[in-house]
């Protein structure tokens, strides 16, 4: 499989941008983007209009592919703000997918179980879309990791339950967060494990300077 695939490129980034904003509150991305010291900005978008659009506008590919041409397009209305000179602002938007379907984030508890229970004995992907914007610049990129948990067993199920209780699952595409998971569902991860807590940072830093 291709983890990172390219959708969007216009320009060529500045090497000398010395600002970094981050589109996002999320703890997590800022805490993978503090080698860069981001300042922290949001634009708020219907997210749920921009996919209804472009899952239509891309019904033809796999959906594996229509999905995450979405995502890009939700990193890529994150980051359309007013632009200062010598800052680059950095986008993302994360899903989860099963069975061609997205899973986002549970509106009640019961429906957080179901969907974690479903991953059991299968595999899903997590896909990160990256939005790189600048004066003068535009890179949208996205990364896909596969995840597989174990078959199910009877004495996963208080552990199940503890971390529905207890992790702020309802804030959580998919109803998890890799970093938080205990050790005993995941039975491989292939691709970036970043990429599943929220930013792809190696694939990130690379395009940002590695061609300095």
């Amino acid at each position: 499989m291709e983890f990172v695939r390219e959708y969007e490129r216009i320009g060529k980034l500045d090497p000398d941008i010395k600002n970094f904003v981050l589109m996002s509150k999320s703890p997590r991305r800022r805490e993978l983007l503090s080698f860069l010291d981001p300042e922290i900005n949001l634009n708020p978008i219907d997210e749920r209009k921009i996919e209804r659009k472009f899952m239509e506008v891309y019904k033809t590919n796999d959906f594996l592919t229509r999905a995450s041409k979405t995502c890009c397009e939700i990193a890529k209305a994150k980051s359309d703000i007013s632009l200062e000179e010598g800052t680059l602002y950095i986008a993302s938007d994360t899903i989860v997918l099963m069975d061609d379907k997205i899973y986002g984030k549970p509106k009640t508890l019961e429906e957080a179980r179901l969907m974690f229970m479903s991953y059991f004995g299968k595999v899903h992907y997590v896909v990160t879309s990256v939005c790189l914007r600048a004066r003068g610049y535009l890179e949208v990129f996205y990364s896909i990791a596969a995840v597989k948990f174990v078959d199910y067993y009877k004495d996963l199920d208080p552990l199940v339950n503890s971390y529905i209780r207890k992790e702020n699952v309802m804030d959580k595409a998919g109803a998890y967060g890799i970093q938080d998971l205990d050790s005993r569902f995941i039975e491989y991860i292939v691709g970036d494990y970043n990429t599943i807590i929220g930013l792809p940072v190696s694939e990130i830093s690379k395009r940002i300077f590695g061609s300095k």
